[in-house]
């Protein structure tokens, strides 16, 4: 690996995995490295991990330590950016940890911690389907929802961090709790609890025959199959899921005036143009004034690395800043 230019690492620190990545200035992803992040062993651990993981990744690419300009992570949960604290992060265990400063006494280099989302938004801003977007909102449909907010080309997070989070926005205030905020109606959870409540009230599907009778499989893939064989429930309870996204971007955008929408996360990753399409439909259905209909829904480009090329590339905009 030629040495003429300085690298950086990103970092996706998740509750399950541990994602390590170089990356060069412009956002080329060169090596990368996965490790199991086991917080059940500990903090002092989890930290060994992540260090190990960029570890890989470098020797996979030929670096070492002085090769690189610095370290972006991304940490589930509520994150001060700013103090480079993880204020709490439910999967790690952790409350008020100082990652930055901790990373950084273990690597001897810059360190910027954001919340994952945040880093991911970011990535798709710079490289990403968003690229020159500098207005612009990235939504995650995963596990949960999650969503991220550039304003006039920087990452915008309001007075308590936690600005573009439409995952936890109200839409049927006259709904049972658990199925009032956009995450409890469209994410995957939601979803894929849904269609197992339908199908264990004797409504049909072809989901059962997918997961060989074991509901308990129904994955991304699982949706995405039963959709493209027209399966009728899963298709109306996605398309209802897409129609709440729908709703609330309508919302987002007709506050901010927002010309480009980005749809990431797993769900749409495995659906792709069927989320897109029909959250898009939703959006136009709901959205005024109408002039704001010309903002584009697009799918996010980055996919899995969106994650550790954000965190990469918002380190290094830090340190010029």
């Amino acid at each position: 690996m030629a040495k003429d230019n300085k690298f950086l690492i990103g970092v996706d620190l998740g509750g399950t995995n541990i994602q390590a990545g170089i990356v060069t200035v412009d956002g080329k992803v060169i090596a990368k490295a996965k490790k199991k992040t086991k917080a059940e062993g500990g903090t002092a651990k989890v930290i060994d991990r992540v260090c190990e993981t960029c570890c890989d990744a470098m020797e996979e690419a030929g670096l070492s330590l002085k090769d690189i300009l610095a370290l972006g992570i991304g940490a589930p949960g509520a994150v001060d950016s700013k103090a480079g604290i993880v204020i709490e992060a439910v999967n790690l265990r952790w409350n008020n940890y100082p990652l930055a400063k901790t990373l950084k006494n273990k690597l001897n280099i810059p360190v910027v911690v954001d919340n994952d989302v945040n880093v991911g938004a970011w990535g798709e801003y710079q490289v990403g389907a968003g690229k020159k977007q500098d207005n612009m909102l990235a939504v995650f449909i995963g596990t949960g929802i999650g969503g991220g907010l550039i304003l006039n080309g920087d990452l915008y997070q309001g007075t308590y961090g936690t600005a573009g989070e439409i995952g936890h926005v109200v839409l049927r205030s006259d709904a049972p709790l658990g199925r009032r905020t956009l995450e409890n109606l469209a994410s995957r959870t939601a979803i894929v609890n849904l269609i197992t409540n339908l199908i264990k009230a004797n409504h049909p599907s072809i989901v059962t025959d997918l997961c060989d009778g074991d509901l308990t499989r129904i994955r991304s893939k699982v949706l995405k199959q039963a959709v493209a064989e027209k399966d009728e429930l899963v298709c109306r309870v996605v398309k209802d899921a897409c129609h709440y996204v729908g709703v609330a971007v309508a919302g987002m955008v007709t506050m901010l005036s927002l010309p480009c929408v980005v749809l990431g996360g797993g769900l749409t990753e495995a659906m792709g143009k069927e989320v897109v399409e029909w959250t898009r439909k939703s959006f136009e259905d709901t959205v005024f004034p109408s002039k704001l209909k010309s903002c584009k829904i697009v799918e996010a480009q980055l996919a899995d690395d969106a994650g550790l090329v954000g965190a990469a590339l918002l380190a290094a905009s830090r340190l010029k800043a």
